[in-house]
């Protein structure tokens, strides 16, 4: 998926696939958290589009490859099968921030990954919430209900706030290319 834009060598990190999805899940959540009252038609619709983008992202998660060449569809960085939480990996990550030079060939480090699996409890806790405050006869108006699902929009806030501040902090001190990638897909080495 070379364009004339990209250098021969920059690094393909991420996909549309997942591009789409993140992209997708900002809006949805601006959407609903921001601008939209809750329990309004538009607030479920934006609720359900997230439940399936974080779906497919999970799917894509588990089941993307590696193509070469100009059939390229998904990387590696887009693979669950690449996350590690060792404590090794975080040391790692540590030092490559105090150097000041985090690898070009890095996709999520192993804040990033527990990052996304806050995120991924937290978007599919508050559509399994919304869905039995919406659906559920005997749920409707339950105040207990409506608590949790609304801590849990409280703290996904928070986790964008930290996500959005870590990654212009990241890109900053580690010197490494964090935004565009996730806009055109290509991150120069």
């Amino acid at each position: 998926m070379y364009r004339p834009t990209d250098t021969p060598s920059d690094i393909y990190i991420w996909d549309w696939i997942v591009r789409v999805c993140h992209w997708g899940l900002v809006a949805t959540f601006v959407t609903n958290y921001f601008i939209v009252e809750p329990g309004r038609l538009y607030h479920e619709i934006a609720g359900y589009m997230a439940v399936a983008l974080i779906s497919i992202r999970i799917g894509w998660g588990i089941l993307s490859t590696k193509f070469d060449g100009s059939k390229r569809v998904a990387t590696e960085y887009a693979s669950f099968s690449k996350v590690s939480l060792r404590q090794q990996a975080f040391a790692e990550h540590i030092q490559h921030v105090k150097q000041k030079k985090i690898p070009t060939h890095h996709g999520h480090n192993p804040f990033g990954w527990l990052m996304i699996m806050a995120v991924i409890t937290l978007l599919l806790g508050l559509g399994i919430t919304g869905f039995m405050m919406e659906e559920i006869d005997a749920m409707f108006g339950n105040s207990t209900l409506e608590w949790i699902h609304s801590i849990m929009a409280d703290v996904l806030y928070g986790c964008v706030l930290v996500h959005v501040a870590a990654v212009f902090a990241v890109q900053y001190i580690g010197n490494i290319q964090l935004v565009r990638p996730m806009l055109t897909g290509w991150r120069k080495r």
